[in-house]
């Protein structure tokens, strides 16, 4: 169950929201096309059409092309039992269906989750980190992705990735982070480790697996920008004027997790 204050939200919603917004953009373009060649109405009709199509291309698959922009590749349980068993203990914990289980070949120690709502949501453990991490620590960072699933904090960017992707790193890169709602992500970070304490009943292992990225490296290769902050840390250097940079410190969420 999420916490009072936890935002929920609704993954239909959010690709309703993001699927209008993009159809708008695409017959806006069409649009101004067309009246060059066709009447007005037939500019318009042909507008919609394409808006809608084109925006329904774009969202099916968008699961998968996002684990190809991360370079996950997906596993089965009997390729890493350890991490298998410790996310399906987890989604129980959490009361999260369990998710599809990917793995992304990179000395950092981190892990991230994403999914559009349309079937099951991914979940991808670097390399780094299930070498280095103990047992304690991988279901701390599970249980803080699995909250972001359950409270419905991660749709949204994922399909504002899938959809808009091309556009986070220029100059429209914040409209992009609106769209994905990043800007309320600080926050939910904190919550998410608050959440994932509660959930494995033993906070020590959410502040040992903080400890482990600390002393590590959490930087990534590859990080679409709309899906920052779904990471359980920061997949590269924080930057004051980067909208989707959201992760507040370790040291302050390590701080927070031991007033617990």
């Amino acid at each position: 169950m999420a916490t009072q204050s936890s935002i929920t939200r609704d993954p239909t919603a959010e690709l309703v929201r993001l699927g209008a917004v993009h159809a708008a953009v695409v017959a806006a373009v069409v649009l101004v096309v067309g009246l060059l060649v066709v009447p007005i109405w037939a500019a318009l009709l042909l507008a919609i059409v394409v808006g809608v199509v084109v925006t329904a291309l774009r969202v099916r698959g968008i699961d998968a092309r996002v684990a190809e922009a991360l370079g996950a590749r997906p596993v089965q349980a009997d390729d890493h039992p350890r991490y298998a068993g410790v996310v399906e203990a987890t989604s129980m914990a959490t009361g999260v269906s369990p998710p599809l289980l990917h793995v992304i070949e990179d000395p950092a120690r981190n892990a991230v989750v994403w999914g559009s709502g349309i079937g099951p949501c991914s979940i991808a453990v670097t390399t780094g980190l299930l070498d280095a991490a103990e047992r304690i620590e991988l279901e701390a960072v599970i249980a803080h992705l699995l909250t972001d699933v359950r409270d419905g904090a991660v749709e949204a960017a994922t399909i504002a990735s899938g959809l808009f992707g091309a556009l986070a790193g220029g100059p429209l890169a914040g409209v992009v982070a609106r769209l994905a709602r990043a800007g309320e992500d600080e926050r939910r970070i904190a919550l998410a480790d608050i959440e994932a304490a509660r959930a494995t009943q033993y906070p020590p292992g959410a502040v040992a697996a903080l400890e482990r990225v600390r002393d590590g490296a959490s930087g990534v290769a590859r990080s679409p920008r709309p899906l920052q902050p779904l990471w359980f840390a920061a997949p590269s250097e924080p930057s004051a004027d980067d909208p989707f940079a959201v992760h507040p410190p370790l040291a302050d969420r390590i701080d927070l997790l031991r007033e617990l």
